[in-house]
């Protein structure tokens, strides 16, 4: 399951903070992660926040410890929600008003069906390894089930690291050492999509994007994988980096767009078949990205600066540096709150009233 070359070592403190797989740690902790609920506390909105998205006029942020947030002035203040983990929540998405999903270490899959006022556990590493193993199985493909046996023996340490929801009951979540898998039935079920993506290093997966029938996702090494057809079938895309891309977009134009370790941001004009490299000021990771309402693309980095795309070249926006970011989410008056590793930040972008 391991891809080539150290899965840390080469990561900026930040990306440490937030990737770190808890490789410290014994099965017999992660499991009490898994089981335990978040402890409740008055700095959750000061905590390593990694991830954020609307459910109608509420907005939801998740982060270290299984910390759920909740704010109903976007962002000004938070209320912690309970949560069934104490495991690191690294992203978050709804459907509608009602229905969401967060995502997490040890595997973790949470479900909300009211609007986030309560959460329930969909999948968690243990459960997700058993599956992989019996479908390698029955498959009948030897190195397959070799590589699934390891990942029951390691237990449940794999972090999940972005999903995609796209409808009420389905989901697609990837993450660490190559997962990929899908829910149709809100999380009653869940299929690989392993088997459709060719990463045969089992390189993390730290983005997934959709639109219309593209599916782009991104990951370590400069891994790119492209779908035209909704996922049902995937092509690996020559790179034009080996380092790893933590975030990408698809854009209404059709370019294709990724980005990640050490500033290297890359566009694509022609479906990924040559690329081009945007200008970037800063060498340091970009952790995160966004397509604004008004379709301006916004990423942010590990240097704690947010950039906007013009002409191919990023350009800061914010002229003193902001702790290191992590995401970066529009909110619902047209301004962005950009998440840190010591809580959310406000970011006034001039098109508000």
């Amino acid at each position: 399951m391991k891809g080539q070359g150290g899965k840390l070592g080469f990561y900026p403190i930040a990306l440490l903070l937030l990737l770190i797989f808890s490789i410290s740690k014994s099965q017999a902790a992660t499991k009490d992660a898994m089981e335990r609920a978040a402890t409740q506390s008055d700095l959750g909105d000061h905590s390593v926040l990694l991830g954020a998205a609307y459910a109608g006029a509420s907005l939801f942020t998740v982060g270290e410890r299984g910390l759920i947030l909740r704010s109903n002035d976007n962002g000004e203040s938070w209320q912690q929600v309970p949560s069934p983990v104490s495991v690191t929540l690294t992203g978050i998405a709804f459907s509608d008003k009602n229905n969401g999903y967060a995502i997490g270490h040890s595997g973790i899959v949470l479900g909300t069906s009211n609007g986030g006022d309560s959460w329930q556990v969909k999948l968690n590493g243990q459960a997700l390894a058993k599956q992989l193993l019996t479908e390698a199985i029955d498959d009948g493909d030897d190195q397959t089930i070799q590589e699934m046996q390891r990942l029951v023996t390691d237990g449940p340490d794999k972090p999940f690291l972005d999903l995609l929801q796209l409808g009420p009951k389905h989901l697609v979540v990837v993450g660490a050492y190559g997962l990929a898998v899908e829910t149709k039935d809100a999380g009653k079920t869940w299929q690989s999509w392993m088997g459709r993506i060719e990463n045969f290093f089992g390189y993390h997966l730290y983005a997934v994007r959709k639109q219309g029938d593209r599916v782009l996702i991104a990951g370590e090494q400069g891994f790119i994988a492209l779908s035209v057809d909704n996922g049902q079938t995937f092509k690996t895309l020559e790179s034009p980096y080996e380092g790893s891309f933590f975030t990408a977009e698809l854009l209404p134009n059709n370019d294709l767009i990724v980005a990640g370790l050490r500033g290297n941001a890359f566009v694509s004009h022609d479906k990924g078949s040559s690329w081009e490299k945007i200008i970037d000021p800063l060498p340091a990771s970009i952790t995160a990205s966004l397509i604004s309402k008004n379709g301006q693309l916004f990423m942010s980095n590990q240097a704690g600066m947010i950039l906007s795309l013009a002409n191919d070249q990023l350009l800061p926006i914010n002229h003193k540096p902001l702790p290191p970011l992590t995401h970066l989410i529009e909110t619902s008056k047209g301004n962005l709150l950009a998440l840190s590793i010591s809580g959310s930040i406000p970011v006034h972008i001039g098109n508000s009233k």
